[in-house]
């Protein structure tokens, strides 16, 4: 919605005015929560940007409070308090998801380490789809939601009795809604011929939807002789050691892990059955918080968990992970049965998963553009039904199947019209109440605080 800023003027985060329309102040925590919400880096020129706006809705705002045609009724107010709401979600699960993905150095094209993080808010996975806006848009309102709440019920406060400390707040920006609908919208109007314009213009800039594929695996590991197998229990029995004598957990996952990523967070029960045997469940199941396992030998090497939480069946875990590295021998010596295994996997793949893979068969949809870069080259001609590898990474061999392919989409104008449509009709909005805050700010008191 345009000019409204839904954001509460209740959560500040320091509260100092820093400009003043009339009898209307602006304060510095409303600025920094819109400017959060536009951009997560510094930015100086967006902030100015950002306060000016916040002006000329003041002024608008100080237009429609005189005028005496502009009323709100109590199911207006209802109505436009939902949005209101909905937005705070948003904005939140945005930061929140954002701040993770910063906090912990993730490419946010590893849909792997996505996926996690999203498991780590208790996001289903039928929700986590990398190829449909719509489903991103719910998962960020699912987690700003749950963060928005915990924030309220720490200042014991419910949700209608938020709202309701946003009576002011909120009505004001209804009335500023109404001044623009009776006294601009109405005289904008947006042509054919400039929404084809803006299109031809831009057209290279609008999303692009790549390549996606459907995907199926097969993962086998490399058997490693006993020398590297003995090199890596070594070396995690010498770090259970030092944690035995009482060095801190997080410290020596941070210099002598293989895994940059310590914290796996939240995992439930039935996940960890893919990977681990029910006897190694039950033991991290049974482990009391904030202690850690005996070495463990997992796919992926030798671990040590961390216990930091638990509920029902579902377990918060850090850990530290010694891989076995497998010698140039190793790896060799296990490529003739892999091939052996890709030959029946031509046939039937999924019965071929089920006897060797030692992960879940299906990875799900992926953007080309989310693929590892070292795996883009295996798909150049993929399509539909296309079995890729053998693929060594990481001491295991990847085969791949492709069973839906969905091909590169260039956005048609069709697709955008309305989008455009509204955008230019927006920048004309903007455009008149500029025109208006130029006509009307010599009649006003205005001051901006440095």
């Amino acid at each position: 919605m345009l000019f409204i800023f839904l954001f509460s003027d209740t959560l500040k985060l320091i509260d100092k005015v820093i400009a003043v329309v009339n009898d209307e102040p602006i304060f510095y925590s409303e600025l920094e929560e819109l400017y959060r919400a536009t951009t997560l880096t510094e930015n100086d020129s967006i902030k100015r940007a950002i306060l000016e706006n916040l002006i000329k809705q003041r002024v608008i705002l100080a237009l429609a409070k005189i005028d005496t045609t502009l009323n709100i009724s109590e199911d207006e107010f209802q109505n436009f308090s939902k949005t209101y709401i909905n937005n705070i979600y948003f904005q939140y699960g945005r930061i929140e998801v954002f701040r993770k993905i910063q906090d912990e150095g993730i490419n946010p094209n590893d849909t792997t380490a996505l996926r996690r993080i999203l498991r780590d808010f208790n996001i289903p996975d039928s929700l986590i789809n990398f190829s449909d806006p719509e489903l991103a848009n719910k998962v960020f309102l699912i987690i700003g939601r749950n963060v928005f709440e915990q924030e309220l019920k720490n200042s014991k406060m419910t949700i209608t009795e938020f709202i309701e400390s946003q009576r002011s707040f909120i009505s004001k920006q209804i009335l500023i809604q109404k001044y623009i609908s009776k006294y601009i919208s109405p005289y904008i109007s947006v042509t054919e011929n400039e929404i084809r314009e803006f299109y031809q213009t831009h057209k290279d800039s609008f999303p692009r939807q790549p390549n996606i594929y459907y995907l199926q695996q097969i993962i086998i590991p490399v058997q490693v002789s006993f020398e590297q197998e003995e090199k890596a229990y070594d070396k995690i029995k010498s770090i259970y050691k030092r944690l035995q004598k009482g060095e801190n957990f997080n410290k020596l996952a941070k210099t002598l892990s293989d895994d940059s990523i310590v914290q796996i967070g939240w995992v439930k029960r039935d996940y960890l059955s893919q990977f681990l045997s029910q006897d190694i469940i039950i033991e991290l199941f049974s482990q009391p918080k904030n202690s850690y396992t005996r070495p463990i030998r997992t796919p992926l090497g030798y671990n040590i968990f961390k216990i930091e939480d638990r509920i029902a069946d579902s377990i918060k875990i850090s850990h530290i992970l010694v891989k076995v590295r497998p010698s140039s021998k190793d790896i060799e010596n296990a490529r003739e049965k892999v091939i052996s295994i890709l030959e029946g996997a031509k046939s039937d793949f999924e019965k071929i998963a089920r006897e060797y893979s030692v992960a879940p068969l299906d990875i799900g949809y992926i953007p080309e553009d989310a693929l590892p870069n070292d795996f883009k080259p295996y798909f150049k001609d993929a399509k539909q039904n296309s079995i890729i590898g053998p693929i060594y990474k990481d001491g295991f061999y990847a085969i791949l199947r492709v069973k839906e392919f969905i091909p590169e989409k260039i956005t048609t104008y069709d697709e955008v019209r309305e989008q455009i449509k509204l955008l230019l009709t927006n920048k004309k909005i903007e455009e008149k109440i500029s025109e208006i805050y130029e006509k009307h700010k010599k009649d006003m008191y205005i001051k901006i605080y440095q």
